[in-house]
């Protein structure tokens, strides 16, 4: 009867596959982040730019001057709020590109024990097969005697 295959490092393989998920879904929350940034920064350039629109308008019309006033500092913070934004995009490009580089490193662990795994169940199969030949050649050798000793 052959034995069943068991590979020594299915623990370690196992541990490797978690590890890559949870990087993965790291990196998606990453992107994620990213994306949101850059959603934040659209949305500062579009109050940024209805601030102008709106700083021409109330320039039409008869205005005091510390309505005048508001509209610089309000600018003015809108731009501080975009540079901090793509600071921040920044940073989180940089945790992209080093998540994405555990991540290959990772897969590369991962494959590398797929393949030993792969490996020794070839191995364990041909040494199965081998068993099993030699075990009928015998039984074909027993039978060809008996059947030699009656004849």
């Amino acid at each position: 009867m052959s034995k069943k295959f068991k590979f020594k490092l299915d623990g370690l393989l196992k541990l490797k596959n978690f590890n890559e998920s949870r990087c993965r879904a790291e990196l998606g929350q990453i992107v994620k982040e990213i994306e949101d940034v850059k959603a934040n920064i659209e949305r500062i350039n579009e109050e940024v730019h209805q601030g102008y629109h709106e700083q021409g308008r109330i320039l039409e019309d008869a205005t005091s001057g510390q309505l005048l006033q508001f509209f610089p500092l309000y600018i003015q913070g809108k731009k501080e709020d975009i540079k901090n934004q793509e600071n921040l995009l920044y940073a989180l490009q940089k945790r992209y590109e080093r998540k994405l580089q555990e991540l290959s490193e990772l897969m590369g662990e991962a494959k590398l024990i797929n393949n030993m795994k792969e490996n020794k169940k070839l191995e364990h199969k041909k040494q199965q097969d081998k068993k099993r030949e030699e075990e009928q050649e015998e039984l074909f050798q027993s039978r060809r005697k008996f059947l030699k000793d009656l004849g």
